[in-house]
């Protein structure tokens, strides 16, 4: 469809345009890019210039919300042929309701009393509201107008790969998209997901990604496939102003051919959308051996970022000695010790909040391997990507993600719990007869103080070419401070060492002991075992800190 002219919207902004032109005016603006590019520039500078000569007042967090919400309701009737200033901004709402465009950039406006115009025009109805899988960081994105609708296809071998939208911001990206026959009906592509070539390529030609592509599944209706930034770059500042996302499939349902699309990213809107706090000099230093510096925290529309870089010391180090197994050309296996020093601490094994004014806990973020039983998180974003970059032999970096805090605020980074990794004793372990745990429980003890039971025996024969596993109900109560148990293992008559998996949910008692019931599964078992000595290797104790940094949102 042939765009309209500048002079067919100066009209419809008058009110002049016959009814059945202005129709066909809002609808082409509903879908065409380049008219919502030059609808989204004359409605911002309608805004601008309106609200230029108000002042800045403080507002409340809930003020947005409360805007959006009650925003075309309150806009009056349009009164027809009058060319007042009111009469223009009015048309400019209508057209706004109609088409679902800038309504982020007039969000900003009223909040900030600056423009702030976002990366893309936001709609009404996007699919990243209505995917189940689709968090409340891409859901923000949609509000604050990051996200962009596409309507790329290319087909091929009688397969359409279709990218409906997309969300970008300085965090990460996201491309909502479908695949279907020539019958328009929606393949299925594993239900693990699947793998999907990626390339993130800058205006220099370089790709940032490496030929690493992300993993892709099925989400909801459609499929999303998420690339994460803050990992990629440091900083909002240190990414392209234009990137362009290629993907690329080569085969589908079986079926060998290629798909291909670009989709460029123009990310000027969305670095200056990012908030960035800055902490100097700012670490904790912790007797066990480990000092954490905060470096950063981001806000982007889609997620928070905070930064940190932990550095160990030697006293952090223990010297162990594990078996080591290694399998010749002729099939045996033979079995060596070796020592070697490991840490007992972890910047991702850490406990933080970030609270508001009133105390709330905006934020909470804990050991990542704790049972949600027991481990304290509250907004936490998984976002895909490394968490985690080695600085040296003993620093390394470390990102921790957040869903979006919103508005000016003051906030608290309070530290509440660093995590050591101690190592069981070798003489901790019980020897059980497996056939006599239904008539009579065996019990373990360790230096801890944490107590294991174990009954309920069943063995699960192998079918085909899989083993059989061998599976036992545990159940116990962790030493003070103790927190996890890691790296189970079962010795059967045979002397023939094999991993064993704890299954369990935890929950803590009133004096903050930790209590757990579960199965341990010993898998891969070419027969049903007469006895097992069964210990394990390492246990988590939580150590209590209170490290407080105050800082704030602008």
């Amino acid at each position: 469809m042939k765009c309209f002219m500048f002079n067919q919207w100066k009209l419809y902004e008058n009110g002049e345009l016959p009814p059945a032109e202005s129709k066909g005016l809002e609808q082409h603006a509903g879908e065409c890019p380049q008219c919502q590019i030059k609808l989204q520039e004359w409605v911002d500078y309608m805004l601008e210039e309106e609200f230029s000569t108000y002042p800045e007042v403080p507002v409340p967090d809930t003020f947005t919300d409360e805007v959006m919400s009650k925003l075309f309701e309150e806009v009056p009737v349009r009164t027809a042929r009058k060319r007042s200033f009111r009469t223009r901004r009015q048309r400019g709402w209508d057209i706004v309701k109609k088409t679902g465009l800038v309504v982020a950039g007039l969000t900003a406006l009223v909040v900030t009393g600056t423009v702030v115009s976002p990366t893309f025009a936001n709609y009404v109805n996007s699919l990243f509201q209505i995917e189940k899988d689709a968090d409340n960081g891409m859901k923000n994105a949609v509000d604050k107008g990051f996200v962009q609708k596409l309507e790329q296809k290319v087909t091929d071998q009688g397969i359409t790969f279709e990218a409906k939208e997309v969300m970008a911001d300085s965090m990460r990206i996201a491309v909502i998209y479908d695949v279907y026959d020539q019958n328009g009906k929606q393949i299925k592509i594993g239900e693990d997901g699947h793998l999907l070539n990626a390339y993130l390529i800058d205006s220099t030609g370089k790709d940032w990604l490496e030929d690493d592509g992300p993993t892709l599944g099925g989400h909801g209706k459609y499929f999303i496939v998420e690339q994460p930034l803050n990992t990629i770059f440091e900083s909002a500042e240190a990414t392209p102003n234009m990137l362009t996302l290629k993907l690329e499939q080569t085969e589908i349902a079986g079926k060998k051919g290629k798909w291909s699309m670009e989709i460029p990213i123009d990310m000027k809107k969305a670095k200056e959308a990012t908030k960035t706090v800055t902490f100097k000099d700012t670490a904790f230093h912790s007797p066990l051996g480990m000092e954490i510096e905060l470096e950063k925290i981001e806000f982007s529309p889609s997620a928070t970022r905070l930064m940190l870089e932990t550095t160990l010391v030697k006293s952090a180090y223990v010297e162990v000695e594990e078996e080591r197994v290694e399998v010749t050309r002729e099939g045996a296996q033979v079995k060596t010790m070796e020592k070697r020093q490991v840490p007992i601490l972890s910047g991702n094994d850490i406990a933080y909040e970030i609270t508001n004014e009133k105390g709330d806990v905006v934020a909470a973020r804990d050991k990542a391997s704790l049972d949600e039983g027991i481990a304290k998180e509250k907004n936490v974003l998984n976002i895909s990507g490394i968490i985690g970059k080695r600085q040296s032999e003993h620093s390394q970096k470390w990102w921790h993600s957040f869903g979006p805090m919103q508005g000016e605020q003051k906030l608290t980074l309070q530290l509440r719990k660093i995590y050591e990794m101690k190592r069981s004793s070798s003489k901790v372990k019980v020897d059980l007869v497996p056939a006599e745990l239904n008539k009579k429980a065996a019990t373990l003890q360790d230096e801890a103080g944490s107590t294991f039971t174990f009954s309920s025996f069943a063995w699960e024969p192998g079918k085909d070419e899989e083993l059989g596993k061998a599976v036992m109900t545990v159940e116990g109560i962790l030493g003070k401070d103790v927190v996890q148990t890691n790296f189970w293992s079962a010795k059967d008559e045979n002397g023939d060492t094999h991993q064993a998996d704890l299954d369990a949910e935890y929950n803590r008692d009133k004096d903050g002991r930790v209590h757990f019931k579960g199965t341990l599964e010993i898998s891969r078992m070419e027969q049903q075992p007469k006895s097992l000595s069964i210990s394990f290797a390492e246990y988590t104790v939580e150590h209590h800190v209170n490290w407080e940094v105050p800082f704030e949102i602008k």
